[in-house]
């Protein structure tokens, strides 16, 4: 029994930790107007209640300059497999680049009753989006 108080804490800072990683991807990019864009970005909560998600973002181009920033938002999403998907917009003249790179800055959240920042917890985590080719016709 001398390893029961070292089980109890894994266990307990496992509790604290959503069970499922908030996924995201940029899953499109559309002309907004006025010479912006918006760039849409898709998270997936895994069905964890997730509330006050706010992820932090910075653009940089090729050589890792950065052009812009902003915030992704979602006031929430994943209570049921319904609403498990939420997207969030970037709009800016810079989002119209093909080659940006998006660094993460700061990303927080409420998940299931509890403030986590997900990236002290390595909960926040990125999809490769692969878009389908389209034909018309044969």
């Amino acid at each position: 029994m001398k390893y029961a108080p070292a089980s109890l804490a894994i266990l307990a800072a496992s509790l604290a930790l959503p069970a499922h990683a908030i996924e995201f991807w940029h899953s499109n990019t559309v002309w907004a107007g006025q010479g912006q864009c918006s760039a849409v970005f898709t998270f997936d909560s895994g069905t964890e209640d997730t509330k006050n998600l706010q992820v932090a973002v910075n653009l940089l181009d090729k050589a890792g300059k950065k052009l812009a920033s902003g915030t992704l938002e979602v006031q929430q999403f994943g209570q049921f497999s319904a609403n498990r998907y939420a997207d969030a917009f970037l709009e800016s003249e810079e989002t119209c680049a093909d080659d940006l790179i998006i660094t993460v800055a700061k990303a927080t959240a409420i998940i299931n009753g509890k403030r986590v920042d997900l990236l002290k917890t390595k909960t926040l985590t990125t999809r490769e989006f692969k878009p389908f080719k389209i034909r018309v016709g044969k």
